[in-house]
């Protein structure tokens, strides 16, 4: 049994079950078990909980959750935080439910996408906020629809996005989301951002030129049409933020994301999107997308769309500088939690498995295998209230586990080598997962392109 807090492997011990708690963990002489107990070996096997992915988008478009939800079981994600859900939360609570009782395949959700943006909004289905006025009526909406959190995005003003965090704060919701591109960073550090989605935006809190550039976000959402005015004016910002990122700078805009315990989701697998290193049709990643997401992720995309020749030259060493900044907020202490921004309407982030590519990324860029795994349980299990739920095989939490074939202490990429999961005490052997896998690509390709 894998001890991720630890670091240390536990051999020989026994995990009791019952419904969707473990009610006993201990060595394998001392278990006494009923006669009409199921019995699971793990002989040459290794148990560690199962994991989380701190930032998906599981209902970006119809009939996702299908798809999305049994992927995250299939690869050992038996918790995840939805970032940004274009349905109404009863119909996420729904669904939730239904995973409870066991007439659905899933992991457990955290609803976390009551998104707040400024005019005219980013994307369909957000809440829309022009003044400090609007912005804490949002958030009092979205407090009195049951929403537990509130989540701030790009196009906000610096006025309204402080009267949203102020308002978030009195109502005693948690603020995630984006820091929007008209904020400092140290603002929102102020105001009680608790997650800053996305290191890219830390990364250009360690540019010596960031308050001039939040000047222009700020000129640019003043324009006739904010949102395009914007996307050019972040385009400009991707060179600058290049040029002027300074190490001193980061260490102490990192030292103090750390001192006042805000955590990052790092989301480092995006950046493969930009640097156009895509899948090839007979990845096996790409037989369980549905083939109408699959056509839809090979037209062209306007965030590819706003890269000039100059960004595209210097692209492989912004994402470096990107992992060099993620680094240094991990060697001063930040609370990096995995997460991978999967969803159908970001190509190529693939349910599930990306948050598996995203922990390897980590131990790739020098995180130990048993901190990159920290970042997948025991982190995300503490920020999010359950730390008495997940993140560690005890007795009295939620029996969430993973059996591998291989110590992912040792090698990270032994998280690929599942042979059982265990969502809240259901269990899904080696066969039931083939035969979900299964299932999930014969669906794929019935889902024929418009």
């Amino acid at each position: 049994m894998i001890d991720v807090e630890t670091g240390r492997v536990i051999p020989d011990q026994s995990v009791v079950i019952r419904g969707d708690r473990i009610v006993e963990v201990a060595s394998q002489r001392r278990v006494v078990l009923a006669r009409s107990s199921r019995v699971i070996s793990g002989e040459g096997l290794f148990l560690m909980p199962g994991l989380w992915d701190a930032h998906v988008h599981v209902f970006s478009a119809e009939g996702e959750p299908d798809v999305a939800l049994p992927l995250y079981i299939l690869h050992g994600v038996t918790s995840i935080r939805d970032m940004g859900a274009l349905v109404p939360l009863r119909e996420q609570l729904t669904i939730s439910e239904a995973i409870a009782a066991g007439n659905r395949v899933g992991p457990r959700i955290v609803p976390a996408g009551a998104m707040i943006d400024g005019p005219p909004g980013s994307w369909p289905g957000q809440m829309v906020a022009a003044s400090p006025e609007e912005g804490r009526l949002r958030v009092r909406e979205a407090a009195n629809l049951g929403w537990t959190s509130v989540k701030a995005y790009s196009l906000l003003d610096r006025a309204t996005y402080l009267a949203i965090a102020d308002e978030a704060t009195k109502l005693g919701l948690p603020l995630y989301g984006h820091v929007p591109e008209a904020v400092r960073l140290d603002e929102a550090v102020a105001a009680g951002q608790d997650v800053v989605e996305h290191v890219g935006r830390v990364t250009k809190a360690c540019s010596r030129d960031e308050a001039e550039m939040v000047v222009g976000a700020q000129a640019a959402l003043s324009q006739d049409e904010p949102f395009d005015a914007l996307m050019a004016e972040m385009a400009a910002h991707t060179m600058r933020t290049f040029k002027t990122w300074d190490e001193k700078l980061c260490r102490r805009t990192v030292d103090r994301l750390a001192a006042v315990g805000i955590a990052v989701a790092p989301t480092l697998m995006v950046a493969d999107f930009y640097l156009g290193d895509d899948p090839q049709a007979d990845d096996p990643r790409m037989l369980t997308v549905p083939a109408n997401i699959r056509e839809g992720w090979g037209e062209p995309d306007f965030r590819r769309a706003a890269m000039t020749d100059d960004m595209l030259a210097i692209a492989p060493e912004a994402v470096r500088q990107d992992r060099r900044t993620f680094k240094l907020a991990h060697e001063a202490g930040v609370t990096i939690l995995a997460s991978s921004d999967a969803a159908f309407l970001n190509p190529f982030l693939f349910h599930g498995f990306t948050l598996i590519e995203e922990v390897e990324r980590y131990v790739d860029i020098g995180l130990s295998p048993g901190d990159a795994l920290a970042t997948a349980t025991i982190n995300p299990a503490r920020l999010f209230g359950n730390d008495g739920e997940t993140g560690r095989v005890e007795e009295g939490r939620r029996a969430d586990l993973i059996l591998l074939r291989r110590s992912p202490l040792e090698d990270i990429r032994a998280l690929r080598e599942i042979e059982t999961v265990v969502a809240a005490g259901r269990v899904f052997d080696r066969n039931d997962l083939d035969a979900l896998e299964a299932d999930l690509r014969r669906r794929a390709e019935e889902a024929v392109p418009d």
